[in-house]
């Protein structure tokens, strides 16, 4: 006897080690039946069945499949690794395969929200006991609709149990909040373990804990994808729900750890915590949420219709929040904050959230700060008395607030940034300014070193109103704007000198410059008009000018930078020519300058209008209403033609190809037309006179020019030499016709 049933009990033993290895197909489809009728959802086995017996007796089943109800999604419910059915054994005993608990290992689950809730709020059949649940390394996706969110749920773990005879069902949560854009690293687990009492009268009774894992606050940061902002230290978080379902006490509190200097928190008096209490009414779908009335960081939050339709609203009001904290916030977060800055005054705030919006951050509020100062080293103290900014969604705007700096510094300063797009936009409206301070104070704000013609300026003062903005953070932004300088010296390229400018007003932006109602004087020489140019390649500066009266000596010293300088002994010897400076290969020129009187021998063109085009060493102009009158004779001579020179040459000569209209002549004037070239800028230049010309009288006869000697030269039909013409040649003398 004792024999057969150690025999029987070996058998048994033998049976159920190996049960698992025997597949089970037969009882596939009972064990299908058994899950659609525990999950109300279609359920596919893609694998492999078999019984256990030890440690506990189950049905497993590999590859399982667990449809979505259609009504949320057709993509499954869940994809399940391994599923083990551990059976009721009071339904075997009726004939039926029944679950008492279903443990899932490494499923991943859809959790869907749409606008009629979410999808496992129809996952377990009304009327039937549901069995106990457990999950055991899941992954949980968060889904709004057709959308699938980046943030999940890794490494889940949830044990779920059936109401007990009392009433009460115990649950217990924990997992790793994750996101698919920053890989699997999330930045800590937390949990959630308590019970739903349900008793036979009243509502249903809450009593649970929640804790979320010490965690890094660079890891958070990250995982929100905070960028630029990089605390060191950790934070940790606990809370409790106790109470009726529909009027449950909660109670949040944060502590940050490693935080240097301790209290560094803007929002807390109380060391490095947060507190919040509040309200949960389930069945009704709101909650809420207070921190304590002490905190000079106030925060509200509410939350309505969390099932189907969520409804939220956030307000965070700032009080009496010391500039100093936020600076030391600043620098713990690993903003860029120059050394030995140091801040004072109070900031206040109130900003609200709201949702759903359509707004991609639904803010909205203002924040004002009072009587702030902000000290840089070796800089005048910045003072702002009062500034306020405005919140709508993504974008902040500063109303115009007065900005001082030192004693003589003001400013009118107002902004716009987008703190979605990083689209920023700041107007500065500045007073009268000492040029010498150009690095420091508003100027280093604005800086107003690279502003046109501020970057070459000496002494003087300047005022304006002036624009920044960029598109996005990539983007570096551009200046525009317009602003006034007055009595500068002004260094430009190409000038031995600086020009004084007495007042110059320059309106610009990021392709072009336009400088109006110039007054500047150089080497004695008074001039006004504009100028404008183009900050685009290949554009010329174009020029309107007017100068009272010049002379040979001026334009002598306007072009001595343009000359080529006389080589050296050895460059002759190599044949080698010296390359023009930089400026003037780059110089590119036009424009109108207007000379009311330019000197020149022994009268004066009055006036003397040049329309100009200087490219490179290549310079040209057009004469247009231009009169030469003589000191002895009032009768003017009328020019008109074209000027040319080739500067960087080693003998600057100056062309003249047009027409000299009223040459006094006895008995009539004469006209000439021709070519004559010379070099106006050495002191007998006359001497250097040469050229060609044909005259109106006597008819077809010509006269040419040989080193400043005059020769008249006639027709062959009239077979006459040439004669030599004497001084004086104002008025000409010329030969009678015939």
């Amino acid at each position: 006897m004792k024999k057969r049933l150690l025999w029987l009990t070996a058998l048994l033993l033998i049976a159920a080690a190996a049960l698992p290895y025997w597949t089970t197909d037969f009882a596939r489809q009972a064990l299908i039946n058994a899950l659609e009728s525990s999950l109300s959802r279609p359920v596919r086995i893609q694998g492999k069945t078999r019984l256990q017996l030890l440690p506990r007796p189950a049905v497993l089943a590999t590859d399982v499949i667990i449809s979505d109800d259609p009504a949320y999604s057709l993509e499954p419910f869940a994809y399940v690794a391994l599923l083990e059915v551990q059976p009721s054994l009071r339904a075997l005993l009726t004939g039926r395969l029944a679950a008492r608990r279903l443990r899932l290992t490494e499923p991943s689950v859809n959790l869907m929200r749409t606008a009629s809730g979410w999808n496992i709020q129809t996952l377990l059949p009304a009327g039937l006991t549901p069995p106990e649940i457990e999950v055991r390394q899941g992954r949980l996706n968060l889904k709004q609709g057709d959308s699938k969110s980046p943030f999940f749920l890794r490494n889940a773990l949830v044990d779920l149990s059936a109401p007990t005879p009392q009433g009460d069902i115990k649950l217990f949560v924990s997992a790793e909040p994750a996101r698919t854009d920053r890989g699997a690293q999330g930045f800590g687990a937390f949990s959630l373990r308590g019970s739903i009492h349900l008793p036979p009268s009243g509502p249903p009774q809450l009593d649970f804990e929640s804790e979320l894992a010490p965690s890094a606050l660079h890891a958070f940061n990250f995982f929100f994808g905070a960028r630029g902002v990089d605390f060191a230290g950790r934070f940790s978080g606990q809370a409790t729900i106790r109470g009726p379902w529909d009027d449950a006490a909660v109670a949040l509190s944060f502590r940050f750890d490693g935080l240097d200097p301790q209290g560094l928190l803007p929002f807390t008096s109380r060391g490095n915590l947060l507190e919040l209490t509040g309200r949960l009414d389930w069945p009704g779908q709101r909650f809420a949420l207070d921190t304590a009335p002490r905190e000079n960081f106030r925060a509200r939050f509410r939350l309505r219709d969390f099932l189907q339709s969520p409804r939220g609203a956030l307000l965070l009001d700032l009080r009496d929040l010391p500039l100093p904290r936020l600076l030391d916030l600043g620098r713990a977060a690993g903003a860029r904050i120059p050394p030995g800055v140091t801040a004072e005054g109070l900031l206040h705030g109130v900003i609200s959230y709201s949702w759903p919006s359509p707004r991609e951050i639904p803010a909205h509020g203002m924040v004002w700060s009072a009587g702030a100062r902000l000290a840089i080293p070796d800089e005048p103290l910045l003072e702002i008395p009062a500034a306020s900014v405005v919140v709508d969604g993504s974008v902040w705007r500063m109303a115009p607030a007065e900005v001082r700096l030192g004693p003589s510094q003001n400013a009118a300063l107002q902004a716009e940034w987008n703190s979605l797009s990083g689209a920023l936009s700041f107007e500065v409206a500045t007073q009268l300014l000492n040029i010498r301070s150009l690095k420091t104070g508003l100027g280093l704000l604005v800086r107003a070193s690279s502003l046109p013609l501020l970057a070459n300026a000496q002494g003087g003062n300047w005022q304006g109103n002036l624009r920044f903005a960029r598109s996005s953070e990539e983007d570096s932004g551009a200046w525009s704007g317009r602003f006034l300088i007055r009595n500068s010296a002004i260094s430009l390229d190409g000038l031995p000198a600086p020009l004084n400018l007495s007042t110059a007003s320059i309106l610009f932006d990021q392709q072009r410059v336009s400088v109006q109602r110039l007054r500047a004087d150089y080497a004695g020489a008074t001039l006004e008009g504009a100028a404008n140019w183009s900050t685009l390649p290949g554009r010329p500066l174009e020029l309107n000018l007017t100068l009272p009266e010049a002379s040979p000596a001026l334009l002598q010293q306007l072009l001595a930078p343009a000359l080529r300088p006389p080589g050296s002994l050895l460059d002759k010897l190599r044949s080698a020519r010296p390359n023009p400076p930089s400026w003037l290969a780059r110089r590119h020129l036009t424009g109108r300058l207007n000379i009311q009187s330019f000197s020149l021998a022994d009268g004066a063109l009055e006036p003397l209008a040049l329309d100009l085009n200087w490219r490179g060493p290549l310079f040209s102009a057009q004469l247009n209403q231009t009169r030469f009158v003589h000191r002895q004779h009032p009768a003017p001579l009328a020019i008109s033609g074209e000027l040319t020179a080739t500067l960087w040459e080693p003998a600057l000569l100056f062309q003249f190809t047009g027409k000299l209209a009223g040459w006094p002549s006895e008995p009539t004037p004469v006209d000439l037309s021709g070519t004559f070239r010379a070099n106006p800028l050495q002191p007998r230049w006359l001497d250097t006179l040469e050229g060609e010309a044909d005259l109106t009288r006597p008819v077809g006869s010509r006269l040419l020019v040989r080193a400043g000697r005059p020769t008249l030269e006639f027709p062959e039909s009239r077979r006459r030499p040439p004669l030599p013409l004497t001084a004086p040649y104002w008025p000409l003398t010329l030969p009678l016709e015939p």
